[in-house]
């Protein structure tokens, strides 16, 4: 009995936090309607008949159950004053009608409070599935007891972050199999953005120069901040004026960036006019206004500005590694160069796992570097992700073809953080 019961609620609670993302992404169902209340009420019941048949112990022997139905209760009472809001209770019930623009704004917000609710509900019960100890007496007490005014702090946070990067995410997937245009519409056609996305040259061509700007940016500057980094390392003179030199590009911004290079790779006053009046007058360089090599005149930028910074990320780690190891490599003498590539880069893999995430995410969403040096020319030249998404939503007015092409830089994110997950956390669960 205590285990059909168990289930039934775990099973309630993640079937009503389903159907609620699906009603506030904007998923129009009549049984959408019906579903989270009932889903509600089952798990409701659920945790009654679990309390009652362990009287007054707690799923698994763990406290958290009774955390978790206050959560669940909290839940249901949102989902009720989200119901004043349907036009079928203010027929029925002509008195909310005086306060019909009231719950039309409160309407969202309660299926949002519902669905985080029910999600806290959850992650409790998780909580104590596995691990045990919380179900020690003031353990659970003393968890939120301790820094709880930084807790209570970062609450209106992590409902901002559930918002907007869960509920809004998952709003933008659903609206990329539909054929919205100027503004968001329920009419699906399945893959059908996602065939117009992949046959289009504008997005092809935004593609192969996300490819190659990723390529050479993520080996130059792993190299050139690796190599600046091991320089700095040999405590020379000047460093800090030094360090603070490589790094100044970083505090710019890329509208900043674009617009300096953009003057500097301009044939008619940049290197190009520089060289020439040294007296090389055959000399001829300007990748801006060649379609072939544009996008490396976008990398010299990105690698201005961004290689101070890895530079000093890489500076942290060598700065890191004890003393110790150089002295042992001296007295065995192993050469400098050996020291480093089999014994201080091994030991320096957080850094580079890190410094790899941090650039492969700017990789991604390169866009105003782009915009402010080139425009996405000569032509289509230049053309990125981003910026195909910004001109589909905003210029083209086509906002299910910029669903569909942000989903696409959404499961390039992903295939970024999944292997930084399975290094970072996998190889600690072997361990």
């Amino acid at each position: 009995m205590r285990d059909f019961a168990e289930r039934v609620f775990l099973w309630c609670l993640s079937l009503a936090l389903l159907s609620f993302i699906l009603a506030t992404v904007g998923i129009n169902l009549s049984a959408l309607k019906y579903l989270p209340s009932i889903f509600l009420a089952g798990a409701t019941l659920a945790a009654v008949l679990l309390i009652v048949a362990a009287r007054g112990m707690t799923i698994g022997g763990n406290r958290f159950l009774h955390h978790a139905a206050g959560w669940t209760t909290a839940s249901a009472i949102t989902v009720i004053l989200w119901s004043f809001a349907q036009k079928s209770l203010q027929t029925a019930w002509p008195a909310l009608k005086a306060f019909r623009k009231m719950w039309n704004v409160f309407e969202p917000f309660a299926l949002f409070g519902a669905a985080v609710f029910l999600l806290v509900a959850i992650v409790l019960l998780a909580t104590g599935k596995l691990d045990p100890k919380v179900s020690r007496h003031g353990r659970i007490e003393k968890m939120f007891a301790v820094n709880l005014s930084a807790k209570i702090a970062a609450v209106p946070m992590a409902f901002t972050a559930i918002g907007v990067f869960v509920i809004a995410t998952c709003w933008t997937i659903y609206h990329s199999f539909t054929n919205s245009k100027l503004l968001p519409k329920q009419e699906f056609i399945g893959l059908g953005q996602y065939e117009r996305l992949w046959s289009t040259n504008r997005w092809i061509v935004s593609i192969e120069n996300l490819a190659i700007f990723g390529l050479c940016s993520l080996v130059f500057s792993l190299v050139f901040g690796f190599l600046l980094a091991a320089l700095l390392d040999q405590k020379i003179r000047f460093e800090n004026t030094l360090r603070t030199i490589f790094l100044y590009p970083f505090a710019l911004s890329f509208i900043v960036t674009g617009l300096v290079w953009q003057w500097l790779l301009t044939p008619e006053f940049g290197f190009q006019k520089i060289i020439r009046d040294l007296g090389f007058e055959s000399f001829t360089f300007d990748p801006l206004f060649n379609a072939d090599i544009v996008i490396y005149g976008v990398l010299f930028a990105a690698l201005w500005q961004g290689t101070g910074f890895i530079m000093v990320l890489m500076l942290a780690g060598l700065r890191g590694i004890d003393h110790e190891v150089w002295k042992a490599a001296r007295v065995d003498g192993i050469p400098t160069w050996k020291t480093y590539i089999f014994i201080v880069i091994p030991m320096m893999r957080p850094v580079f796992i890190t410094t790899l995430v941090i650039i492969a995410a700017g990789i991604i969403k390169v866009y105003d570097l782009v915009v402010a040096q080139t425009s996405g020319g000569p032509g289509i030249a230049s053309e990125v992700p981003a910026k195909y998404v910004y001109d589909s939503m905003f210029g083209g007015q086509n906002l299910g073809q910029g669903f569909a092409a942000s989903t696409m830089m959404l499961l390039s994110v992903l295939v970024v953080l999944i292997p930084w997950a399975y290094l970072e956390f996998g190889g600690r669960k072997r361990g």
